[in-house]
């Protein structure tokens, strides 16, 4: 007796991924061409007086723009993996371990395009209330959000396993019920449990990074932006590989938690690092200006030139 079914089409589930990918790879575009025209704010009174404000500037405009591509590259490769799935057999076990192996790198691949708006807006003290909602969005809602749908595919594929093998069992019972899929040996129970620490370590750390004293150390979008487009790279082999195997391959258990456990790990990582880096520093330096890119007006206002 079987009591339980998939709870994904996945074939349609792929083709709208695909089109939201598609999409947002045209957003990211556009948003990087005219990030790109838009030359740092350095006029020469502004480097006469503090030398700094031009190279917080140069600092911000490449840190935008790295995240940027990379979030782009991210959205077309994850826009030509779903649209391979979705032209595959409808509701065939390699599209639904296709779906849960592209999961990470989408979700990766959507928080860039939210961490590239914060670091625009970081140089901006008006914008400090926007720059607050982002932290929360990309350091603790959004990378949740993420881990319940890759632990829902994991549960699809679990239950797709159990409904394969009691369609072979011909004369046994055999009893594939969800309400089992909880327990913690099961993946659909670790993935809720990992779920729950990543929530954990994200209150954490925004509430740690709440007021740093310190710029964001450079390396931290750069390391963000390898993340995103490296996730992306990755799942292109997991796709290749699922198409070495019959058409009904589901992954295995122990793959099941492999996943998981990555995508805990990587999703996390960026949370982590994007509540370290988006904020508003307001730390006063010598010279009256200020690090968070708001400099007086009296030394931003152009310096009159003095009759001869």
């Amino acid at each position: 007796m079987v009591v339980a079914e998939p709870l994904t089409n996945i074939s349609a589930t792929a083709g709208l991924y695909s089109q939201i990918a598609g999409v947002l790879a045209g957003f990211a575009f556009t948003a990087l061409l005219l990030y790109l025209n838009r030359t740092p704010d350095t006029p020469e009174q502004v480097k006469e007086v503090d030398p700094s404000q031009a190279d917080e500037a140069t600092r911000v405009h490449r840190q935008v723009t790295v995240v940027l591509f990379n979030t782009l590259g991210a959205l077309i490769i994850c826009a030509v993996q779903y649209g391979v799935l979705a032209g595959g057999p409808p509701d065939s076990g390699n599209s639904l371990s296709g779906t849960m192996l592209n999961g990470p790198a989408f979700s990766l691949a959507i928080l860039g395009m939210f961490y590239a708006t914060a670091l625009a807006a970081a140089p901006f003290g008006h914008l400090a209330p926007m720059l607050a909602s982002a932290r929360i969005l990309v350091g603790a809602i959004g990378p949740v959000i993420a881990m319940l749908l890759i632990a829902s595919a994991a549960l699809d594929i679990h239950i797709s396993g159990c409904v394969a093998r009691a369609a072979a069992s011909q004369g046994t019972t055999t009893v594939c019920r969800t309400d089992t899929e909880i327990a913690l040996d099961r993946p659909y129970g670790f993935a809720l449990a990992l779920t729950a620490l990543m929530l954990l370590i994200g209150v954490l750390a925004l509430t740690v990074f709440r007021q740093p004293t310190r710029p964001a150390p450079l390396w931290i979008p750069k390391a963000m932006a390898h993340l995103i487009i490296g996730a992306a790279a990755i799942t292109t082999f997991g796709t290749v590989f699922l198409g070495t195997r019959p058409v009904s391959y589901l992954l295995p258990s122990p793959a099941l938690f492999a996943v998981l456990t990555s995508a805990f790990a990587i999703l996390t990582s960026f949370a982590v690092m994007a509540a370290r880096s988006c904020h508003h520093i307001q730390d006063a330096q010598p010279g009256g200006a200020h690090r968070d890119g708001a400099t007086p007006p009296a030394v931003l206002r152009p310096i009159p030139s003095t009759p001869a």
